[in-house]
């Protein structure tokens, strides 16, 4: 059996976002970027024409992969039976994701975009952000989650988190246990819970 060729445009965009996680985009050229992925430059234009189509490309991806993380760890166990429950399985789902795929969850949350994102990336960043923020208002509804303009909640927990991601780099959440990640779980949710009035 003839072994299978490796894919390519797949090859180049992984290469792609381990370079933009440890130099940011405007710190990678394409030629980094080919030899990262052991080819010459002139394959990468075969598939991708221009840096920002690479790049394009490598945030489509990984953005995709974080919307199916949370997308699977939200239907868990069926329907969720608490908004506390729900929020657990947002935690667990941005934790697989940034676990498994560090370097994706790097280039996404500790970097600007905005230089190089086409209309589709946007619309895609924006998927997950009314995921989110649609969470933050059925939450306010019940009365779990305290009042407040519902992306500035998720910035704030989005913040939290990529910031404990952050201070564990290069380890990740690898360097932390299960203990400091449920407590951080709950810190990040008594930041959003609204408390009854005594």
């Amino acid at each position: 059996m003839t072994p299978r060729k490796p894919d390519l445009p797949q090859s180049l965009i992984d290469a792609a976002i381990a370079l933009f996680a440890e130099r940011t985009y405007e710190g990678t050229q394409m030629p980094a970027v080919a030899q990262r992925a052991g080819v010459g430059v002139g394959s990468i234009y075969r598939y991708f024409p221009s840096k920002e189509a690479l790049g394009n490309a490598a945030f489509q991806h990984a953005k995709r992969a974080l919307l199916d993380q949370l997308a699977e760890t939200l239907a868990e166990g069926g329907p969720a039976g608490s908004v506390r429950e729900e929020f657990g399985r947002f935690w667990r789902g941005f934790t697989r994701y940034a676990s498994e795929r560090p370097e994706a969850f790097a280039f996404l949350e500790h970097q600007q975009h905005d230089t190089f994102l086409a209309p589709e990336s946007v619309e895609l960043a924006a998927e997950i952000d009314r995921v989110a923020t649609d969470f933050i208002a059925r939450g306010q509804v019940a009365g779990e989650i305290r009042e407040g303009e519902a992306d500035q909640l998720v910035a704030l927990a989005v913040g939290a988190f990529a910031g404990l991601v952050r201070l564990r780099r290069p380890g990740g959440l690898a360097a932390l246990g299960p203990g400091d990640i449920d407590r951080a779980e709950a810190a990040v949710w008594d930041l959003l819970h609204r408390r009854a009035a005594p």
